[in-house]
């Protein structure tokens, strides 16, 4: 790609911001623990950059291909990016708005160059939200017609559960092999109303019943513990919805059935994120998460169903770390270099972790975990990533944060637009329809 760049431009660009990196590094070595106003003011005004117009952006058709064996050894082709459904609890449904979908005619061609180039046999239809691409019917329908023939298998991550997914993982998988996977995030409809979700029990049961009529018999439940107002009926209320799915699955006629049922549920532990309207949620101790596991976990003990519901969380000592990553500042650094030092490297694998060295690092530091992770915030509070513009307001996240607390629902874009900020960005789902 031939491009010039304005050299002298760029350079002034970079003195400006290492101007006020300087100032911003000299306020952070006083001992205050959050910045006025005043002086969060000179940090304001970087923005992101946004490709608006997805047809013409450049794609890589001919990907490098491994010699050993990869992780995610197949194909991936990006559909759209960005999702209109506004969960509040999601970052990149924040930061990756407005939603932009990628021409289907392109796609189609993208899709035969790259299988063509790497010798890949699988293909992913690759978004955060497949099942909201509106051309997804034709081109999951191209994909079956031409690639079968060639022995190539079609995975599609992100899809809800309703009538056409269904059909299309029928032609694509393996039903007897293969498990279904519901994200459900809450037990309960308040607190799904809560996360803005946007999800009823109905269309998951309903969901549920016309994969297991299909043949499936087994499923994935994904949950979060200790998000912002959840009270103990919420954290039984994932049993609760378990059971209801097993008994779905028993209402079957025992002779149409496929053996028993396997239900999943799995629960991670609340993380608040920064550019999210719960990014001013206080998040559990690490006691508090193991309290609510066992409380769902002698929750499932209790149903009828139980040995067909098997329930899994995740580490609460990770996710503590998690959350103090999350929302730390600058003063995070030293934490980081010390647990290095002493031997914390590969901690995103579980029998790698060195809870200990993090340990040390807090303490030889001064710094408090629980400062980062487990206080609330205040919306009027200078939080460390305020001077990024993400075209998602402060203003919007405000709102939706006061809605979640009503347990008011807000429409995804598709249905109405919110007022979010993005439309200044000039393009994607905010200009739809629009003469």
């Amino acid at each position: 790609m031939n491009k010039t760049i304005d050299t002298e431009n760029l350079l002034l660009k970079v003195k400006s911001h290492e101007h006020r990196i300087g100032i911003m590094e000299n306020l952070l070595r006083d001992a205050k623990q959050v910045l006025t106003l005043e002086e969060a003011a000179l940090f304001m005004g970087i923005s992101k950059s946004s490709l608006y117009k997805m047809d013409g952006a450049y794609y890589p058709e001919k990907p490098v291909v491994p010699f050993i064996k990869a992780t995610q050894d197949r194909v991936v082709l990006e559909i759209q990016r960005g999702c209109i459904r506004g969960c509040r609890f999601c970052q990149a449904g924040m930061v990756y708005r407005p939603t932009r979908e990628r021409d289907v005619e392109k796609l189609k061609e993208l899709a035969t160059h790259m299988l063509r180039n790497t010798g890949h046999d699988e293909i992913s239809l690759s978004s955060l939200s497949s099942s909201d691409y509106s051309h997804l019917p034709e081109l999951v329908n191209y994909l079956i017609d031409s690639c079968p023939e060639k022995g190539v298998n079609i995975s599609l991550p992100s899809l809800r559960i309703d009538a056409f997914s269904l059909d299309v993982m029928s032609k694509v998988q393996d039903i007897k092999k293969s498990s279904l996977t519901f994200a459900p995030e809450a037990g309960s409809q308040r607190m799904r109303n809560v996360i803005n979700k946007g999800l009823t029990e109905e269309v998951i049961l309903d969901g549920a019943g016309k994969a297991f009529e299909g043949g499936w018999n087994k499923v994935k439940l994904y949950f979060m513990l200790g998000l912002p107002t959840e009270t103990e009926d919420d954290i039984k209320g994932i049993a609760h919805l378990a059971e209801k799915i097993a008994e779905r699955y028993y209402e079957i006629p025992k002779d149409q059935r496929n053996g028993k049922c396997q239900i999943t549920a799995s629960s991670s532990f609340f993380i608040p994120k920064p550019f999210t309207p719960f990014q001013w949620a206080p998040m559990n101790t690490e006691r508090e998460f193991l309290d609510k596991a066992a409380i769902v976990k002698a929750e499932v003990r209790a149903q009828l169903n139980q040995k067909s519901i098997r329930y899994i969380y995740h580490e609460a000592d990770i996710s503590l770390l998690e959350g103090f990553l999350a929302r730390g500042d600058r003063k995070c650094a030293e934490v980081i270099e010390k647990a290095y030092r002493k031997g914390a490297i590969f901690d995103a694998w579980s029998e790698y972790f060195r809870k200990d060295a993090w340990e040390e690092a807090f303490a030889e530091t001064g710094i408090d975990v629980s400062f980062y992770a487990c206080r609330e915030r205040s919306t009027d509070e200078i939080l460390p990533w305020d001077f990024l513009d993400i075209g998602v307001t402060k203003k919007f996240l405000i709102r939706e944060w006061e809605r979640a607390q009503k347990e008011t629902v807000t429409p995804n874009c598709k249905m109405q637009c919110s007022g979010c900020g993005a439309k200044s960005f000039g393009g994607g789902v905010c200009y739809e329809n629009q003469n």
